[in-house]
């Protein structure tokens, strides 16, 4: 399949690059690049998606996946509150970008097994965050060889942390790269759905240009996901942000991410988060505290 593919170029002088983005939303094209990734969302929710997982991120999340997985993080422009509500620190390297013969010495055994289970997709437990944020931070000042020690010492400590695997597939059987016809279809759904607008099969399988069975097919292989699942998992993900942020009722929240029958949402939300959904506000805001 064809797909979108990034080119990172690291600055002259370096054998990694860091970058800072900041903006009103954060939205990129589902793709893919053959660097190692290192992303901490400083400010900004959404919903993000790395291989086959499917999740809501906020504040401190911090996720490493490896090269040639694909990826895309999705934010609404309508939970956007200025122009520097979304901001990301981003660390793209390729495995080898220290050089392998210090990746063979067995002082990295734990980097070695990091990088080796990276195209999982690893996302770091928030109570570890925290943690990681002065040595993140302090890396984009850095240059030459100070910079470079300090993102092995960065990913030392990430190793020796309880990581949660994203996908439960080794590494080669990530799901297959998407290509630029999926990416329109991911963007039609995305805008519906930020419009408050049902999202048929029909209409998306129309703006793929194809049947409603040859669409649902295609689909499933892109992004190892039924269509209905999808689309569920996206409104279930945005109902979880509205749950945390804000005091609105169960009855409201439903209604607003596309549930217009209270119990069929209690009942969706239980079987994908394990929890009711007072519960799971309960929780959260307990953890933010």
């Amino acid at each position: 399949m064809k797909y979108h593919f990034e080119t990172v170029l690291p600055p002259p002088g370096a054998s990694f690059s860091t970058e800072l983005n900041t903006g009103p939303v954060l939205d990129c094209l589902f793709h893919v690049h053959p660097e190692c990734e290192l992303t901490l969302v400083e400010s900004g929710f959404g919903t993000r998606f790395i291989g086959s997982s499917l999740e809501p991120f906020s504040e401190l999340d911090l996720v490493l996946i490896g090269g040639m997985v694909p990826h895309h993080y999705l934010t609404r422009a309508a939970d956007s509150t200025g122009p520097e509500w979304s901001r990301t620190r981003t660390v793209k390297f390729l495995p080898g970008f220290c050089g392998r013969d210090l990746l063979d010495r067995p002082e990295a055994a734990a980097l070695r097994t990091l990088l080796g289970e990276a195209g999982r997709g690893l996302h770091v437990p928030p109570e570890h965050v925290p943690g990681l944020l002065g040595p993140l931070r302090s890396l984009f000042d850095l240059e030459g060889l100070p910079k470079l020690l300090k993102l092995l010492e960065i990913l030392d400590a990430i190793a020796r942390l309880p990581l949660r695997s994203l996908n439960p597939a080794p590494p080669s059987e990530a799901a297959p790269p998407p290509d630029e016809r999926l990416n329109r279809v991911l963007g039609f759904i995305h805008r519906r759905l930020d419009r408050g607008m049902p999202v048929t099969l029909a209409e998306t399988a129309a703006v793929a240009c194809m049947t409603p069975p040859a669409f649902s097919s295609y689909f499933r292989k892109a992004t190892r996901r039924r269509f209905i699942e999808y689309i569920l998992g996206l409104k279930l993900n945005r109902a979880a942000q509205l749950l945390i942020r804000t005091d609105r009722s169960v009855l409201d929240i439903a209604q607003e991410s596309g549930f217009p029958n209270l119990s069929n949402f209690n009942r969706r939300f239980l079987a994908d988060k394990g929890v009711s959904p007072r519960d799971y506000r309960r929780r959260h805001r307990r953890s933010l505290a």
